[in-house]
């Protein structure tokens, strides 16, 4: 546990690499995508063969993603459905630690779930909800929003942000 672990850019060398030449206990078997992560790395053949020998791959989005399609898994691989921007209301924030505030335009369609919905759910089965966010006041399955915002900007009140009518 007080190991560096492995960047997010090389996890492909903690999944083939042998384990005894990476600083964990052992190689990486499982793999969560949030997002585009695969559309922003190289080395694609060394990515789908690491992807074939993970026990357990995870891919959340909206959209097909190139980590959906560029393994031949039949087994062990869940898609998601994340909610569209249109289809949730929150904080998006950027590295250049800029914030937009954005209202839901429509329903979630079929069975997408906001991030924050799935966070908590995942949570839930892991065991770790409680620990996660307990400072985040919880309604039905769905996390506050703005206490998830206040949580991530250090108590800045959203309302700042937001454009007046």
């Amino acid at each position: 546990m007080n190991n560096m672990g492995i960047p997010v850019s090389r996890w492909v060398d903690g999944v083939l690499e042998d384990k005894t030449k990476i600083e964990q206990n052992d190689n990486i078997r499982a793999m969560f995508y949030w997002g585009h992560a695969v559309n922003s790395q190289t080395r694609g053949p060394e990515m789908k063969k690491a992807m074939a020998k993970l026990d357990m791959m995870v891919i959340v989005d909206p959209y097909p993603t190139h980590a959906a399609v560029m393994n031949d898994r039949t087994d062990g691989i869940y898609l998601l459905p994340a909610t569209t921007q249109f289809e949730t209301t929150g904080s998006v924030t950027a590295s250049n630690r800029s914030l937009q505030w954005r209202d839901k335009v429509v329903e979630p369609l079929f069975e997408s779930k906001p991030d924050h919905e799935i966070m908590y759910l995942l949570s839930q089965k892991l065991g770790i909800s409680e620990q996660l966010f307990k400072n985040i006041e919880i309604k039905g399955n769905e996390p506050v929003i703005e206490d998830i915002t206040r949580e991530f900007n250090k108590y800045v009140d959203y309302r700042l942000y937001r454009s007046k009518p």
